[in-house]
């Protein structure tokens, strides 16, 4: 009976610690392609807000970051699940080995609005203030609870030299059985062209709206979605400030 007990427990505390393991929560991962690289960074942030990191030494990198999100729910100004990362400054310290990925999730997302088998539609969107040289590029994705559906926009890009810039797309697919959570994220690669000094300023914005009509739908496609980089970096200038 003792075996039996003991075993009983180890079972609920090995049951406890994966299901934490497997529920991230709202993550910024760094990653450098590439032989030689430095093993992958992760920042854990606080869901439904802005998360300021700071500047971060990654690599042959030097990262400045943000990011925010509507998790568990979604955000009524956009009318759906969102995830946005203003990255303020990427610089290449370094004549870079390889490209910086930028991989932006949360898992803790609430399926409610979204009822059981609807096809989600997912709304991406890259802007920029500036990229010295090379290319930013992007996409969003949105995974069900299982991960065993996703539904994924494909790249977008911004190349420098450029001062300014915004472009965005969208796909739709089914992920059917959502499940109670869903993963939302977004994916941005910075290529430089082999030079150190190089410097990228952008925001990746990822939205899944609450179904509605397909002519709003379409209409916000075509609406690149700068407001939240536009509030995230007058935020960072108001803190900077304070």
């Amino acid at each position: 009976m003792r075996k039996f007990f003991i075993a009983t427990a180890v079972a609920v505390v090995a049951l406890f610690f994966s299901a934490s393991s497997a529920d991230a929560g709202f993550t910024v991962t760094l990653h450098q392609t590439g032989s030689g690289a430095p093993a992958d960074q992760t920042f854990t942030l606080t869901s439904g807000q802005l998360n300021d990191l700071g500047t971060t030494n990654f690599g042959d990198y030097r990262v400045t970051i943000s990011a925010r999100d509507s998790a568990p729910g979604i955000s009524t100004l956009f009318g759906g699940a969102l995830v946005s990362q203003n990255t303020f400054t990427v610089t290449s310290t370094s004549a870079p080995a390889g490209d910086l990925v930028i991989t932006v999730k949360d898992d803790t997302f609430s399926s409610a609005p979204f009822g059981t088998g609807n096809p989600i539609t997912l709304i991406n969107s890259l802007s920029t203030t500036a990229i010295s040289d090379g290319k930013v590029t992007a996409h969003g994705f949105l995974t069900n609870s299982g991960n065993t559906a996703t539904v994924s926009t494909t790249d977008i890009s911004l190349t420098g030299p450029t001062i300014s810039g915004s472009v965005s797309n969208s796909a739709s697919g089914n992920v059917s059985p959502i499940g109670s959570t869903f993963t939302l994220g977004n994916v941005a690669t910075v290529h430089f062209n082999g030079t150190s000094g190089g410097e990228a300023n952008f925001t990746v914005t990822t939205i899944a709206p609450v179904p509605a009509p397909a002519g709003v739908v379409l209409a916000l496609t075509g609406l690149p979605l700068l407001g939240v980089g536009a509030w995230m970096r007058r935020r960072k200038i108001k803190v900077q400030n304070s």
